[in-house]
C-alpha cells in the first residue's frame, strides 16, 4: 500500500480550507429553491466513497446516472407521509417552492406503485418493477442535468460558475435539452462529472463535518416549506432516518446466527435486549448494507455510539464480511436488506484513509478509548484477522 505524504494527511493543510470554505457557501447559501442541491451535495459524498478505489481514494470523476440513483435512495424514505405529533393528518412533505417535482413526484408515484405489491425498500421496488425504476431515474438524471449539476457552484444571486468540485466546461449548460437519448449516447451510465484534481479526496476528508450540516438545512427547509411544526428532531429523523435500525426478526436472528449468539464487541452471550449495530457509524457512511450490520448487546452498542471502531475490529468485520459473504446474501435476501460487500468495503476504506494520522481516536471496547494510526484500519482490512 501507498504511503500519502504527510501533507496530503494533514487535516488543515490550505487545500483542505479553501475547499470547506466553498462547499460552505454552497451549503449556506440562501438562494434556493428547493432541496436539490443538497441532495447532490449528499449523493456526491457518499459516491466518492462508494466508488473509493482499493487504497480509499476517492474517483477522478461520476456519471450522472449512478448521481440520480443516489439522489433517488435518498428521497425515498422522504416521499412517505410525514405524520404530525398528536394528529391523524399525515401530508406528504414538499421539497420545491414550486407546486411540481421532477424529482419527488415520479419518485412517490413510483413509491406507491412499489408498495402495492408489497415492496418497500427501493431494492425490492427496483427489482419487481425494472421498467418503471429506470423511467423514473430517467426523469431524475434530466432534472439533475439540467439544473443543479451546472449551478450547484455558483456564489451568493450570482450566476457565475466558480469550479472547484467538477468543470462541466462551456458544452454542459443549464439551458441545453437533456433528452434521454442524449444521455444515453453518452453512455449507459450518462454524462460524465470530472472531478478537480483532489476534489474527490476533499469531499472524503471533509464528509463527516458535511454531512451533518446538510441534513440540518435540508431538514429546515422542508420545515419552512411545509410549515411543520412539529419538533424538527422528529422531521429530521422522517427524512433521514434513525441512527438505530429496528431491526426485523429474520434480520436479528439471522445475525444472531451467524455470531454464534455473541456480541460482535464483547463476544459475551447475547441475553435480553440485542440492538443491530452500524459497524461503521452511520453519521459517517449511511450504508444500511448487511455487510455493516452487526449484532450487539446494549452496553457495547451504547458505549460505542458514533466513534469509529479499533483496528482489531476492523480486521475480524472485515475477515466476516469476506468468508461469510455467501450467507450474510441470504440474510439480505430474507429481511429485505441491501446486500452490497463492494460499496461497504469501499466505504470504510475511504473513510479511514481520509483520517488525519496523528488525534484519531478509536472505540476499542466498553470504556477503552485508544488513539491509533488510521493506516492500521486499512491494513486490517485487507488482510483479516
Amino acid at each position: 500500500m501507498s504511503q500519502s505524504t504527510d501533507e496530503s494527511r494533514n487535516p488543515v493543510n490550505e487545500l483542505t480550507v479553501g475547499f470547506a470554505e466553498r462547499l460552505l457557501e454552497i451549503i449556506d447559501s440562501g438562494r434556493r429553491t428547493a432541496t436539490y442541491k443538497l441532495a447532490l451535495v449528499l449523493a456526491l459524498l457518499d459516491l466518492c466513497a462508494r466508488q473509493s478505489d482499493e487504497e480509499g481514494r476517492a474517483p477522478t470523476q461520476l456519471r450522472t446516472r449512478d448521481v440520480a440513483e443516489e439522489v433517488a435512495s435518498l428521497y425515498w424514505p422522504q416521499v412517505m407521509p410525514f405524520r404530525l405529533e398528536g394528529s391523524e393528518v399525515a401530508p406528504e412533505l414538499r421539497q420545491i417552492t414550486s407546486k411540481r417535482s421532477t424529482i419527488v413526484d415520479p419518485l412517490r408515484a413510483f413509491r406507491r406503485a412499489a408498495e402495492a405489491i408489497g415492496a418497500t425498500s427501493l431494492r425490492l421496488a427496483r427489482r419487481r418493477l425494472p421498467a418503471e425504476y429506470e423511467v423514473v431515474i430517467d426523469r431524475i438524471e434530466q432534472t439533475l442535468a439540467k439544473e443543479p449539476l451546472p449551478r450547484l457552484q455558483t456564489v451568493g444571486s450570482s450566476d457565475t460558475v466558480f469550479p472547484f468540485i467538477y468543470d462541466l466546461g462551456p458544452q454542459w449548460n443549464a439551458d441545453q435539452s437533456f433528452t434521454v437519448s442524449r444521455l444515453r449516447r453518452a453512455g449507459p451510465r450518462g454524462l460524465v462529472i470530472p472531478f478537480l484534481p483532489g476534489a474527490g479526496d476533499e469531499l472524503l476528508r471533509l464528509s463527516p463535518l458535511i454531512r451533518p450540516l446538510v441534513e440540518l438545512h435540508w431538514t429546515q427547509m422542508v420545515a419552512r416549506l411545509n410549515k411543520v411544526s412539529t419538533a424538527e428532531e422528529d422531521l429530521r429523523q422522517h427524512l433521514f432516518g434513525s441512527p438505530r435500525i429496528a431491526p426485523s426478526r429474520a434480520l436479528r436472528d439471522g445475525l444472531r446466527d451467524l455470531q454464534d449468539g455473541r456480541c460482535f464487541y464483547c463476544a459475551d452471550p447475547l441475553v435480553g435486549t440485542t440492538e443491530v449495530d452500524h459497524f461503521i457509524p452511520r453519521v459517517r457512511c449511511g450504508i444500511d448494507a448487511v455487510q455493516n450490520l452487526v449484532l450487539a448487546d446494549r452496553v457495547c452498542n451504547g458505549d460505542k455510539s458514533d466513534l469509529l471502531p479499533a483496528p482489531t475490529f476492523v480486521g475480524k468485520w472485515a475477515d466476516r464480511n469476506r468468508r461469510l459473504s455467501d450467507t450474510l446474501s441470504t440474510i439480505a435476501e430474507l429481511s429485505d436488506v441491501d446486500n452490497d460487500p463492494v460499496g461497504t468495503m469501499a466505504v470504510a476504506r475511504s473513510i479511514f484513509s481520509h483520517l488525519p494520522a496523528v488525534g484519531t481516536h478509536f472505540w476499542q471496547g466498553r470504556k477503552q478509548v485508544i488513539s491509533s494510526d488510521p493506516r492500521m484500519s486499512v491494513e486490517a482490512m485487507a488482510v483479516g484477522v
